[in-house]
C-alpha cells in the first residue's frame, strides 16, 4: 500500500468521526504536507497534535506551543518513576545528591532523563555516582556516554557541513554561559565560517541551529537594551566537545575540570584555544603559532601567552580577566591578521597605535566599562564593521571615516567629537545604539538630520545613560524625511520628542517592526490605529507630552502579537478579547477617578495573559483618602482576574506627602464638626504633642517653599486649616479646664 492509498483509506475511516491524533517527531516539511492530506475534511471538533524539533515544520502546521524544559520537581518525578517505580519521591535516600547532579546535566529534557534513568535501574548508589562522572568530559568508551550521545548525535549528523562547523565552535564557551547572538555571529565571520563575510548569512545560520533545537534561544530583548542569544544544553555541549576533540577543532583548557586540556589528539597544531578558570598560571603546553582563535575567560594575566607567539591569530577574546593596574596589551599591534578583538569586563589599556597597526580589524568589543577611553586612532580602522563600548568608555577619535561600520554602540556620546554629524557619514549602519547624559537641542537636531542618511538601519536606539534624572530633548524634526528599509525591526527614541508620529510607520513600509518607542508632542487616535496594524509589533512605548489626553480603546482587530505596552498621557481602555498576548502593561491613571472602571483599563475577558502591571497614579489635587480609595480599587480589580497579576503602584505627584496628606485629611474631618462640637468630641487619636509637631512641620513647609502643596491643598488652604485648628485646640482646651473646675 503506497502513501496515497493509505491516505484515502484513513479519510474513509474518519468520515463523521471525532478524533484526536498525536504524531510524534516530524522532521521535515514534506512529511507534514503529506500527512495533513489525510485530515483535510475532518470533523470540526477533531484535533491533530504533532511534535517536532524543527521550527519551520511547526510554523507550517498551525499555532505553536513551545515546550519548556521540565521543572526540577517534574524532572525528579520522571526520574524516580523510571528508576524506583516512584519510590524515593517523598523520602530522603542515599541517591539524592547524585540524582540532583544527574538531573542538572539532563537540563529538563525528558528523553535524556529517561535514557539515563533506564541505565540506573537496579544499580547500587556507587554506580549512580559513576554514571554522573561518565556523563561529563572524557570516558568516550563509557556505555552511559554512548547511550546519552545517541539522543543528540542523529540531530548533529543531520546538519549541513557549514552548520556543523558553527555548532562545534560553541565548544569554546564555558558550560552554562549565555552566548550573545551578535558577538557569536561576528566570531563565525572572523574565523572564516561564513561565505562573503556576510553577517546576515551568519544570522541565518544561527536561526537554523535554533530551529533544529541544537541551541536554546534566549531572548531578553523585550526591554530597552535587552540582549538576545543562546545557551547550549549540557548534553549538547558534551557531544560537541567529544566531536571537536576527535577532529582537532577546539582545544579547551578548563581549570574547573581539573586543569585538563580537552582538544585534538595532538596539541602540536591547535587551531582554536579556549582557557576557562579562576586560578593562576596554566601549565598546558601548547604551541601558539597555528592558533586562529583564542578565548580566555575569568583568568589572570598570567594565563595569557605572549602575544608575539601568535602568528595567524584572527579572533582574540579576553573576558573578565585580571590585569595589574595600568597594564597595556604589549605587542597587540603585531597581530596583523586580527579580525576580532574582544576586551570585555577587563581593565587593560589599548595601545595608542591600534588604528595604524591592525589594518584588518573588523570587530572591536570593549563592553563592560573597564576601559576608560578608546584611542583616537580607532577612527583610522578603515575595515571596522562593528564597534561596541559601554558606559565608562569614551571614544576620543572621530568615526566618520569608518565607512564599512555596520554596528555602533557608544555611551557618553556628548564627549565624542562631532559625533552627531559624523554618524551621518556611516551609511552602512544596520545597528545604532547611542547613550548620552545630556544633549543640547541643536545637537539633537543634528543627530536627527544624520539619521535621515541611514537607509540600511535595522535597529535604532537613542536613550539616556542612566547617570542622572530622566529628561527629554525636544526637536522640531518629524522624521518624515527618514526613509527606513523594510527590515527595520527596532526603533527606540524615548528621549527625543518629535512633533508627530511619522507617516511611514505603517504595515507596508516597516512590516518587520517589532519594538517601537516614540515620545511625541501630540498623539492622535489614527496614529494608534495605524501602529496597531503592524503585523510584527511586540513592544510599544507611546508617550505624549500633550496634557489634553486622547482616549483610545484597544479592539480585538489590532495589536495581535503585542507583549508589552507602555503609554503616557493617553487614556486607554481594552475591549473584549483585545490584546490577547499582552504580558506587561504600564499606564497612567488619576487618583481622582476612584471607581475601578475608570482606573483599570482591562476587562475580565481581555489581556488574558497579563502578568505584570505598573500603574503610575497621578495624585495631583488628590487627598490622602482619595489616593487610598484609588489604590484599593486597583488592588480589587487586579484580584478578580482569572490569572494572577502582579500590580505595582507608582505615585507620580512629586510633591505628594503621604504622612502630611493623611494628617490634613484628618484635620479637614475634625474641622467639619466645629459647628457641632458635641458630636465630634476631642480628637483622641491624635495626642496633642504629636499634633503640634505636625503643625510645626507644615508651617516650615509653608515658610521654606514658594508654592508648597500637600495633596489637593495649596499654600493658602494649608495655612487656613492650621490657623483654624490651632484656634480650635486652644478653645477646646479651655473648655476642658472649665468642665474640670465645676
Amino acid at each position: 500500500m503506497d502513501e496515497w492509498q493509505l491516505i484515502n483509506q484513513l479519510q474513509t475511516f474518519l468520515v463523521g468521526k471525532r478524533y484526536i491524533f498525536v504524531m510524534d517527531d516530524i522532521w521535515d516539511i514534506r512529511t507534514w504536507e503529506v500527512i495533513k492530506c489525510a485530515f483535510m475534511d475532518s470533523h470540526p471538533e477533531s484535533r491533530l497534535i504533532i511534535t517536532t524539533r524543527i521550527v519551520d515544520v511547526a510554523t507550517k502546521a498551525c499555532g505553536i506551543y513551545n515546550m519548556e524544559e521540565l521543572s526540577n520537581d517534574n524532572s525528579e518525578i520522571l526520574f524516580y518513576t523510571r528508576t524506583c517505580g516512584g519510590e524515593g519521591l517523598n523520602s530522603s535516600n542515599q541517591h539524592v545528591e547524585v540524582t540532583n547532579k544527574i538531573l542538572k546535566k539532563c537540563g529538563g529534557v525528558p528523553l535524556a532523563i529517561i535514557t539515563i534513568a533506564s541505565l540506573l535501574v537496579g544499580k547500587q548508589s556507587e554506580d549512580w555516582s559513576k554514571v554522573y562522572d561518565a556523563i561529563g568530559f572524557g570516558h568516550e568508551d563509557s556505555e552511559v556516554v554512548q547511550n546519552t550521545r545517541k539522543i543528540l548525535s542523529f540531530s548533529y549528523y543531520d546538519l549541513p557541513s557549514h552548520l556543523k562547523t558553527c555548532l562545534l565552535y560553541l565548544s569554546m564557551f564555558p558550560e552554562d554561559s549565555f552566548i550573545e547572538k551578535n558577538s557569536l555571529i561576528w566570531k563565525w565571520v572572523s574565523d572564516g565560517f561564513v561565505p562573503d563575510r556576510s553577517f546576515q548569512l551568519g544570522e541565518s545560520y544561527f536561526s537554523m541551529l535554533v530551529n533544529r533545537s541544537m541551541i536554546r534561544w534566549i531572548d531578553d530583548s523585550d526591554y530597552v537594551g535587552g540582549q538576545s542569544g543562546c545557551r547550549v544544553h549540557d548534553m549538547v555541549l558534551d557531544l560537541i566537545h567529544t566531536i571537536s576533540n576527535e577532529v582537532n577543532f577546539v582545544t579547551v583548557h578548563d581549570m574547573e575540570h581539573h586543569g585538563t586540556c580537552l582538544g585534538g589528539k595532538s596539541t602540536n597544531k591547535v587551531r582554536r584555544l579556549a582557557v576557562h578558570g579562576k586560578s593562576g598560571e596554566h601549565n598546558c603546553s601548547i604551541a601558539m603559532e597555528h592558533v586562529r582563535s583564542f578565548n580566555v575567560v575569568e583568568c589572570s594575566a598570567n594565563s595569557i601567552p605572549l602575544l608575539l607567539s601568535f602568528k595567524v591569530l584572527r579572533v582574540l577574546v579576553i573576558e573578565d580577566c585580571v590585569f595589574s593596574e595600568g597594564s597595556s596589551l604589549e605587542h597587540l599591534g603585531k597581530l596583523v591578521q586580527l579580525r576580532y578583538l574582544g576586551l570585555v569586563k577587563t581593565a587593560v589599556k589599548i595601545p595608542e597605535g591600534i588604528g595604524h597597526d591592525l589594518k584588518f580589524l573588523e570587530i572591536l568589543d570593549v563592553r563592560g566599562g573597564l576601559i576608560s577611553e578608546l584611542p583616537a586612532s580607532v577612527g583610522e580602522l578603515m575595515n571596522l564593521r562593528c564597534l561596541w563600548a559601554d558606559q565608562g568608555t569614551v571614544m576620543k577619535g572621530e568615526i566618520g571615516k569608518l565607512k564599512y561600520l555596520e554596528e555602533l554602540q557608544l555611551y557618553s556620546v556628548e564627549k565624542c567629537p562631532n559625533l552627531f554629524t559624523e554618524v551621518g557619514k556611516l551609511t552602512n549602519l544596520r545597528v545604532l545604539k547611542i547613550y548620552f547624559g545630556e544633549i543640547e537641542e541643536s545637537a539633537g537636531k543634528s543627530l536627527m538630520e544624520s539619521l535621515c542618511n541611514m537607509q540600511k538601519i535595522h535597529n535604532l536606539m537613542i536613550v539616556d545613560d542612566d547617570r542622572g534624572a530622566k529628561y527629554s530633548v525636544v526637536v522640531n524634526h518629524s522624521l518624515e524625511d527618514f526613509a527606513p528599509c523594510t527590515k527595520l525591526f527596532e526603533l527606540l527614541l524615548p528621549i527625543i520628542v518629535i512633533p508627530r508620529v511619522p507617516s511611514w510607520i505603517n504595515q507596508l513600509t516597516v512590516p518587520l517592526l517589532s519594538h517601537l518607542c516614540l515620545h511625541v508632542d501630540a498623539v492622535e487616535v489614527r496614529d494608534v490605529q495605524t501602529i496597531g496594524r503592524l503585523p510584527s509589533l511586540l513592544v510599544l512605548f507611546l508617550w505624549s507630552t500633550d496634557d489634553n489626553n486622547i482616549s483610545y480603546t484597544f479592539g480585538s482587530n489590532v495589536f495581535h502579537k503585542m507583549r508589552w505596552l507602555w503609554t503616557k498621557k493617553i487614556k486607554i481602555a481594552v475591549g473584549e478579547g483585545a490584546l490577547p498576548m499582552l504580558e506587561r502593561m504600564l499606564y497612567s491613571a488619576s487618583a481622582e477617578r476612584k471607581d475601578a472602571a475608570s482606573l483599570v483599563p482591562w476587562g475580565r475577558n481581555s489581556c488574558l495573559l497579563l502578568k505584570y502591571v505598573i500603574c503610575y497614579l497621578d495624585c495631583t489635587n488628590s487627598s490622602y483618602r482619595e489616593v487610598e480609595e484609588a489604590k484599593q480599587a486597583l488592588m480589587q480589580a487586579s484580584g478578580t482576574r482569572p490569572n494572577a497579576v502582579y500590580l505595582d503602584l507608582d505615585i507620580e505627584e512629586e510633591n505628594y506627602d503621604e504622612e502630611a496628606g493623611k494628617f490634613i485629611d484628618n484635620l479637614e474631618w475634625i474641622l467639619c464638626g466645629l459647628d457641632r462640637p458635641k458630636d465630634v468630641g476631642r480628637p483622641a487619636a491624635y495626642q496633642e504633642e504629636r499634633t503640634r509637631r505636625m503643625i510645626r512641620s507644615l508651617e516650615r513647609r509653608l515658610h521654606d517653599a514658594a508654592e508648597p502643596r500637600v495633596g489637593r491643598y495649596g499654600q493658602q488652604e494649608i495655612r487656613g486649616l492650621v490657623t483654624k485648628f490651632k484656634s480650635w485646640l486652644h478653645d477646646h482646651a479651655g473648655t476642658d479646664q472649665d468642665e474640670g473646675g465645676q
